[in-house]
């Protein structure tokens, strides 16, 4: 009697634990298909600045175009900058790191980096050359408060008033 119980119980764990991962399941499925569908017109934040510097028609869909590219492009580099970033930690915490290799992993980050702005920087030129100069106002304005806020173009957020005392940054060797 008592096994049949423990079975009993065990089938409704099991159910309960199905029904868990199906509601799960189901719920993502359901964010990113609306995720999709609004990828249609490029990626939600992208859309939405286009409707805040009231874009429309050829410019518009310039635009779009222009952030896109962006956004798949920098979306490469920081997957790429974070492997690098990945495997230096691991070879500087290795049994014995190799010098060489820390190097070489230090050189190509860097030169990701520079990738980075160089794309962030062709993309904000592109930009400035289908707007209007009004309309280039407003970009440099979203800009600026996305700078602000930390999110970007690909930056994280600095902190702009003056280093509180004891924490500089040291000279870097050489």
């Amino acid at each position: 009697m008592k096994r049949s119980w423990l079975w009993i119980a065990l089938l409704l764990s099991v159910g309960v634990n199905i029904g868990i991962l199906a509601t799960v399941g189901t719920a993502r499925y359901r964010v990113e298909e609306r995720f999709d569908r609004s990828r249609s017109e490029g990626p939600p934040p992208f859309a939405r600045m286009a409707d805040h510097l009231k874009l429309e028609g050829e410019t518009r869909d310039s635009f779009l175009e222009i952030q896109r590219e962006l956004f798949v492009t920098t979306r490469q580099y920081r997957e790429n900058l974070e492997d690098l970033r990945l495997e230096l930690r691991q070879e500087v915490t290795s049994e014995n790191p190799d010098s060489d290799r820390v190097e070489s992993l230090l050189a190509e980050s860097g030169q990701v980096n520079r990738d980075l702005d160089r794309a962030m920087v062709d993309s904000v030129l592109a930009t400035r050359r289908i707007l209007t100069p009004e309309e280039q106002q407003r970009f440099f304005g979203v800009l600026e408060r996305m700078r602000s806020r930390g999110r970007g173009p690909g930056h994280p957020r600095r902190p702009t008033g003056p280093r509180r005392p004891g924490r500089e940054l040291p000279d870097p060797p050489g």
